[in-house]
């Protein structure tokens, strides 16, 4: 059997700070991600780890970053 590694939802899978993710936090406001502005690219998600896809949001900075060629 294996055992799934644990991804905590709170954090960005890319640097492991706080996503600040406003659906997790049941906010009444929408949240930073569904901002126009703001894209996932392919060239993006494939960063994220098999194991936190669908499970943890990328945090607005390395969206940001990425966005901005950095």
């Amino acid at each position: 059997m294996n055992k799934e590694e644990y991804v905590n939802p709170e954090n960005c899978p890319l640097c492991n700070k706080p996503n600040h993710c406003g659906c997790l936090a049941n906010s009444s406001k929408p949240c930073w991600c569904m901002d126009e502005e703001i894209t996932f690219p392919d060239s993006l998600l494939n960063q994220v780890v098999d194991a936190a896809k669908n499970k943890a949001c990328i945090c607005k900075p390395c969206a940001l970053k990425h966005k901005n060629g950095q």
